[in-house]
């Protein structure tokens, strides 16, 4: 079984946006409850989910329907998912400094629960951009 083979490329779009849906989920909450401080380490995973949703859509859409794939590309895949998977590292660590500095019972668990999920992703991304056809990198150097 090669994790890298491009089969495994669909599964792994569907667990991140698993992931990206919980990372949301957990945020929400978050924002809501009291005595709890707002801070940017309790909304970055709403801005995140959001923009991983939409990138994760469109690689999916662009390889699996028929009218879109003249606007897939692969250098673009790439460079997306290199993004990403520097973006969830940044909610990973803000969200442990918050919960370091200052941990409010409730709210922490959720925040612990952003900072793992957002370790998962990363590494999740990372599998499925090396799950992609990166020869083009071989042929531009």
């Amino acid at each position: 079984m090669n994790v890298f083979d491009t089969r495994w490329k669909l599964p792994l779009h569907c667990f991140q946006i698993f992931l990206i849906v919980m990372v949301i989920g957990l945020s929400i909450p978050r924002l809501f409850m009291k005595n709890q401080p707002r801070t940017r380490a309790s909304t970055i995973g709403l801005g995140m989910g959001a923009k991983s949703l939409v990138i994760v859509l469109y690689q999916l859409l662009t390889e699996h329907i028929t009218a879109l794939r003249k606007w897939g590309n692969l250098k673009a895949y790439t460079i997306l998912n290199a993004l990403e998977i520097v973006f969830w590292a940044a909610v990973a660590v803000l969200t442990i400094q918050a919960n370091v500095q200052m941990c409010v019972a409730p709210g922490c668990i959720l925040g612990w629960g952003v900072a793992i999920t957002g370790i998962n992703l990363r590494y999740s991304i990372w599998f499925s951009m090396m799950g992609g056809d990166t020869s083009w990198v071989a042929n531009a150097v």
